[in-house]
């Protein structure tokens, strides 16, 4: 069974195999097949009929389509047309080099008179990293979409001259598209904007930041208002934000306690205390869980930074 690796924002570091520039008539097809990583297409000219699954979505100018790993998908052009596109192949952090592959598995392929492109079946093996946060939505009209384009062209050229620092300059390239798609997608709470439950989740988020970030959060009266259960509004809630409510309240303590001790003056047991958590045990233990150190190491660790060196 393929292992699955989670993969949120804090590690976000996309790892950019292959990007080009292609342009199609309505001879250009590609028949169905599996990717072995993630792609992202994003339409610059015309229209195509792209197919995820079972769906076939026409895209045209300033659409992006984004298809995960493993699953079938294929694209064609309507007679008459024509369409062009960059595409950018990557995977949503790096595996190491025993798992990487090269682009020759997407490059050379017959693409025109194969009826469906054979799986690579060592590659069904490699681990299935998922987006654990947030959802990028597998086809998405941009409203910057010059500001897309724009990215979408450093990130070919980059590709193609390799100048020094390109495997950095690509991966900040690309998590500038992605940071776009997010500001497009979702308000600044982390709320998908497609949501029609936004007024009641923003204002249960609203708790959060006040007396939800100390204690107990009785979610009841704003649910209620809404004609809820608490039982649904939770699953209304992750489906909004990607995340579950215990995570999402969870993520907003960690990061006042990592304000709190860069802040300093404040012993971890206060720091607990005033993030929600009477136990300090459990606190720590769930903090460096998350962050990957005890509070403690992880102050001492801010300390050494900002310690001038010769000191």
């Amino acid at each position: 069974m393929t292992a699955t690796i989670p993969i949120g924002l804090q590690q976000l570091a996309p790892y950019v195999r292959y990007v080009h520039y292609n342009e199609g008539d309505e001879h250009y097809r590609v028949p169905r097949r599996v990717i072995y990583d993630y792609e992202f297409i994003y339409i610059v000219r015309g229209s195509a009929l792209f197919t995820l699954g079972d769906e076939e979505v026409p895209l045209q100018a300033g659409d992006l389509h984004i298809i995960p790993p493993l699953t079938v998908n294929a694209c064609r052009v309507p007679a008459g047309g024509s369409f062009a596109y960059y595409a950018c192949h990557f995977d949503l952090a790096y595996m190491g080099r025993e798992l990487d592959f090269p682009d020759d598995i997407y490059v050379q392929v017959d693409y025109a008179n194969l009826p469906e492109v054979p799986v690579q079946e060592e590659l069904l093996e490699r681990p299935l990293q998922t987006i654990a946060d947030f959802e990028l939505p597998p086809f998405y009209s941009t409203v910057a979409s010059h500001r897309f384009g724009e990215r979408f062209a450093d990130l070919l050229a980059l590709f193609e001259r390799e100048p020094f620092g390109f495997q950095a300059r690509m991966r900040a390239c690309l998590l500038d598209v992605i940071g776009l798609l997010l500001e497009e997608t979702h308000t600044a709470e982390g709320i998908r904007q497609d949501s029609p439950h936004k007024a009641m989740i923003t204002e249960m988020i609203a708790l959060m930041h006040g007396p939800g970030l100390q204690g107990e959060v009785d979610l009841e009266p704003i649910v209620g208002r809404y004609g809820m259960t608490l039982k649904y509004a939770r699953t209304l809630f992750k489906q909004a934000t990607g995340l579950s409510w215990t995570r999402y309240l969870t993520r907003l303590r960690m990061e006042r306690a990592k304000m709190l001790l860069r802040q300093g003056g404040l012993s971890v047991g206060e720091i607990a205390e005033r993030c929600g958590y009477a136990d300090l045990h459990y606190f720590s233990r769930l903090f460096k869980k998350l962050e990957g150190l005890p509070p403690r190491a992880y102050a001492d660790s801010l300390r050494s930074v900002a310690q001038p060196m010769g000191e």
